[in-house]
Order: structure tokens, then sequence, then C-alpha cells
């Protein structure tokens, strides 16, 4: 009877009606109840925007690109946000910097880059496990850096798959496809956090701190970096000791063939990635540039830069129309969604609100106490809120609550709440690539927790050390 009653109520909860009839109901909660001391209806009623993203991110009633569009379609129904309010985040220069990006990536996979570079790193590794993952993860954290991250991980995925279909004992094979798509997409979310274009996050992140400070792609690049360099190579360490090669080596004869097939390296490569390399020495030095050669502060912008990219490649012949127009849309309408909810927070007044409500407990708190806090906050909510909404809700919290601690910097604070998104391993509902793995049946949701709950602590720990430091020595 129990049993069948389970299975009742977990059929119930599989249907999509229900779990956005349970959101609906708690934001009709919140706007039903009275406003409290210090915060109007507009400011309430930003509070029950926010309770119906973390529902339908968290839920998940619909996919996420939808979900998106719900919750701008909401800031207009409660009157926290007009129809130009609402939509006007999609047309911010970071998102064009975004959209540029993803069509560079889609120019790599159309040329057939990113399966060379797989193929070639089974090579060299010399079918040396330890050695073939690392380079698989080096190559989907440097892919990462510019492509959307779960199109990095649907890329190398196959790879996978075919190096594990090599071995002949299925329990031995399953031990390697599990050690070998963790380390995909660990590395493939490690890579996003680099540059402004690695994650939704990083680009609301990005937003708000240039609203505050002179804030471009080289600026992230000194915080990101750091972080990677030291949590990219204690991964790759750990996911060997949690989940040691089943085998020492591997055959590497068949992917040396497919390597000869590919042929030598075809002109439309070399043009596509002699682009994105001038594309990305452009986006470091382009201030510079602009300042040594007397430009418009504008010329030479990131998201202009990104768009001459792929204007050129078009005007050359080697992407069309048809090859870009593939790209990951839902994560533009995923940045539009967390910087409009953002935007209406803090126009409503409900971010001041909540700021003066913790002030009192937070006012007299070390900074390491703070710091252990915000991280630990951002890398759990992560896995279960879309990255670029736990950003958004923080962002302008700590940017006003910083306002009101003269020792504390705010660049310094968001940039650690934003490189902690990055740690959501553990459930499904973190990322895409989290998804994308379990819905392939490639690992099971147990397994998922294990190894991701002691990755993302490792995580936490090496970037609060990392931050301590150069913190200390005044690097940041």
């Amino acid at each position: 009877m129990f049993s069948s009653m389970r299975a009742f109520v977990s059929g119930l909860w599989e249907r999509s009606a229900v779990r956005f009839g349970l959101i609906v109901l708690l934001t009709l909660l919140v706007v039903s109840t009275p406003p409290p001391e210090g915060l109007g209806e507009s400011g309430r009623n930003a509070l029950a925007a926010f309770v119906f993203t973390a529902g339908v991110f968290s839920l998940q009633p619909v996919s996420l690109p939808f979900a998106s569009l719900m919750v701008v379609a909401v800031l207009v129904f409660l009157g926290v946000a007009d129809v130009e309010q609402a939509f006007s985040s999609l047309s911010r220069p970071i998102v064009f910097l975004i959209l540029g990006s993803l069509f560079l990536g889609e120019s790599l996979r159309k040329y057939g880059v990113t399966r060379r570079l797989a193929l070639l790193s089974i090579v060299i590794s010399g079918g040396r496990l330890d050695r073939l993952l690392l380079g698989l993860m080096v190559i989907a954290a440097g892919l990462s850096m510019f492509m959307e991250n779960t199109a990095t991980a649907a890329v190398l995925l196959p790879v996978a798959l075919s190096i594990s279909s090599q071995v002949t004992d299925r329990g031995k094979a399953r031990e390697l496809i599990v050690l070998l798509v963790l380390g995909i997409s660990f590395a493939a979310s490690l890579g996003g956090m680099v540059t402004i274009m690695g994650a939704a996050s990083n680009a609301v992140a990005s937003d708000y701190l240039s609203k505050i400070r002179p804030w471009g792609f080289v600026d992230w690049i000194a915080y990101g970096g750091p972080v990677f360099l030291v949590v990219f190579p204690a991964t790759w360490l750990l996911l060997l000791r949690l989940k040691p090669p089943p085998i020492e080596s591997i055959d590497i004869s068949q992917a040396r063939r497919e390597l000869t097939g590919l042929g030598s390296t075809s002109a439309g490569e070399i043009e596509v990635l002699t682009t994105l390399g001038v594309t990305v020495l452009l986006w470091v030095s382009g201030s510079a540039l602009e300042r040594w050669l007397g430009l418009n502060p504008s010329f030479m912008s990131p998201a202009i830069i990104g768009i001459a990219a792929v204007s050129y490649l078009s005007l050359r012949g080697r992407v069309e129309w048809e090859d870009v127009k593939g790209v990951s849309w839902g994560f533009l309408f995923t940045i539009m969604a967390g910087l409009s909810l953002g935007d209406a927070l803090n126009r409503s007044g409900a971010t001041a609100w909540l700021v003066e409500g913790v002030a009192p407990t937070l006012m007299q708190a070390p900074l390491v106490v703070l710091l252990v806090a915000l991280v630990l906050v951002s890398a759990l909510l992560t896995n279960v809120l879309n990255n670029a909404t736990v950003v958004a809700i923080f962002g302008p919290l700590i940017i006003n609550f910083a306002g009101m601690r003269p020792d504390l910097d705010a660049t310094q604070l968001l940039m650690s709440l934003a490189l902690a998104t990055t740690f959501g391993y553990m459930l499904p509902s973190a990322s895409g690539r989290m998804a994308l793995i379990a819905s392939m049946g490639l690992i099971t949701p147990r397994e998922m927790l294990r190894s991701g709950l002691v990755v993302s602590l490792l995580s936490v720990v090496l970037l609060i050390v990392v931050f301590i430091i150069f913190t200390s020595v005044g690097l940041w």
C-alpha cells in the first residue's frame, strides 16, 4: 500500500503542471502578504518575483530557457518592471560579447577543431589513462573559456564513450566512463571561470562590476585565472584518487587512425583558429590599444571585437548563418533573466531592505567568516538554482553591504561569489553539463553526489586560500 502511495505521489510530482502550480501558489502567497516594515508594495512584489525565479529554476517545470522567459514576463505581471525594462538587459554589451563567443565556438565545431584536439590528446597521452584524462580535461577547460561549456562537454563525451568501448570488461568499462565524463564535466565548468564569457554568472557579475568600477576582459582573468591554475590540477589529482583508472592504459591505434583520417589541417581550420587567437589578443590588449592610438573608449570593447571577428569569418565565407544559428540561445535568455531580476530587486528597494536586515548581524563579522559563508552558500545554491540567478540575487546585496563597511571590497567579494558558482557538481540540476551526463545514463545520482560533494568542498577551500593569499599581498 505504502509503495503504491509513494509511486502515486512520485508520478504526480513528475507532472510539470503540479510543480508549476506550487510555484505560482507560493508566489501569490508572497504577493498577498502585507509588505513588511520598511518595504513598499513594489519591493514585496520583487521578492515574490525572486520566489518565482527560485521555483522555476530549482523545480524545473519547464526547460531553463522557457523558465528564463517566464521570469521576465512575471516581472512585468507583478509591476516591478515595464516591458522595456524587463527586456532591456538583452541589449547590454555583455550579452553580445557572449553571443560573439558562441558564434566563434560554433565556427570551431564546424571545422572539426574540437574533435581533432581530442584525438590529438589521446595520441599524445600514449594511452596512459591518467595522462589521457588530463588531456581531455585541458581541452574541455580551454574550449570552455570561449565556448558555452555544455556544448563543449557534448562534443567531448562521444570521445569518452569511444575510449571506454575499447575495454572488454563491462565493469571496468563503466568505471572508466564515469571517470572520463566527470573529468570532462568538471573541467568544462572550471574553464568557464577564467573568462567573462565562460558562464552566465560571469556575465551577470561583470555587468554589476562595470557599474561600480572600470571592468573588462583582463580584469576578470586577473581573478579567475589564478583560481583556475590552483583548482584545476587539484581536481584532476582528486578525481584519480576518487575514481582510480580500472586499467593502466588503452590502445591508441584507433585514435591515431581517426586522426590520420581527418587529414592535414585545412585552410578553414587555420583561419578560424587564427581569428580566435587574434580575437583573444585584442580582448586582452584592446583597452591599452585604445589609449595608445587615441581611439574612442568603446571602439575596441570586447563585444565589438567579438562581433567583428564573426563578421570577418562570414565575409571570408568561412561561416554562414546556417553554421551558427544552432547556438545556445537559451544561454542568453538565462543571462537576461538574471540581469532583469537583479535590476528589479534594486529598483524596488528590496535589495536595500535585505541589506538593512542582515547588516546588524554581519557588520562586525570578520572578512574570512563572510568569505567562507558566501562561497559555501554560492557553491551549494548553484546545485538547485541557476548560477546566473545566484549572482543576480546576491550581487546587489554584496555591493550595497560593502558600501556600508569601508574595510570590504565589493569586487573581491562579488568575484568570490561568482567563481564559487563554478563548483556546482552534485546534482543534475546544477548545470547543463551535469544534466547531460545524468540523462545519458553515464553516471548514477549517488555517484554524482558523492564525487561532486568531495570535489566541490576541495574547490571551495582552495578558492578561499587563493583569496586570502592574493588579498594579503595586494594582488587583488
